[in-house]
């Protein structure tokens, strides 16, 4: 689990997609869903998929990348 100041990044079971872990997102004050780090195979590298009616600012959408570029190996 990787806590950010407005979004919380998390593996839940050891979920895999593909065979790779699956990152969910998670909204710090609610706990809601926001969205997802999953692997796509066909550009061979993590994305980000954000539930449909959720949206994000600079700093959020920031921490995303932070997460996959320093906590995806």
């Amino acid at each position: 689990m990787v806590k950010y100041q407005y979004i919380t990044m998390r593996q839940i079971d050891d979920e895999l997609f593909e065979n790779h872990p699956v990152y969910r997102i998670f909204n710090n004050k609610t706990g809601t869903q926001l969205g997802m780090i999953s692997y796509y195979t066909p550009w061979k590298q993590y994305v980000f998929s954000a539930r449909e009616g959720c949206v994000f600012n600079n700093k959020c959408l920031s921490d995303i990348i932070d997460f996959i570029k320093k906590e995806i190996k």
